[in-house]
């Protein structure tokens, strides 16, 4: 009978580390060697939970309203590993972006956001961060010719 319940405690034990298993989200930057600009970003990672959401933003140089002037991309993930490749277009060339990992999406009626801006343009936004990258798309020197 102890070897039973001790079995059962391992087991629990097993599935809590296994549950408390952290959202992880790693970003590459990939270079056109030829003249050392961006030209995608290759992000990836885990999904420790049943589901959740990637955010990407991508903004340009300079930018003033980064909601508005942002380019904003939402990708829901299923549990487990995941990569996407994102191009970068010219026109964010010397800008920068923003991956963030969220754990729950909740919809506008559930929103107690004033004003929410997110819930106005979607019908929802997003909560619960798990993992949060960031960068800037600039050239690098030394590539191709100058």
């Amino acid at each position: 009978m102890r070897r039973f319940f001790a079995w059962i405690i391992a087991v629990f034990v097993l599935v809590g580390f296994a549950a408390a298993e952290p959202a992880k989200l790693h970003v590459d930057i990939v270079v056109d060697a030829d003249h050392g600009w961006p030209t995608k970003l290759v992000v990836s990672g885990n999904v420790p939970q049943s589901k959740a959401w990637l955010g990407i933003s991508l903004y340009p140089y300079a930018v003033i309203d980064p909601i508005n002037d942002g380019d904003h991309t939402i990708i829901e993930l299923p549990k487990g590993e995941f990569k996407r490749e994102i191009p970068v277009p010219s026109g964010f060339l010397g800008g920068s972006f923003e991956f963030g990992l969220w754990g729950k999406r909740v919809d506008k009626i559930d929103c107690t956001i004033d004003n929410c801006y997110w819930c106005k343009k979607n019908g929802f936004h997003l909560d619960s961060s798990l993992a949060y990258k960031s960068g800037l798309l600039t050239r690098l020197t030394g590539y191709g010719t100058e």
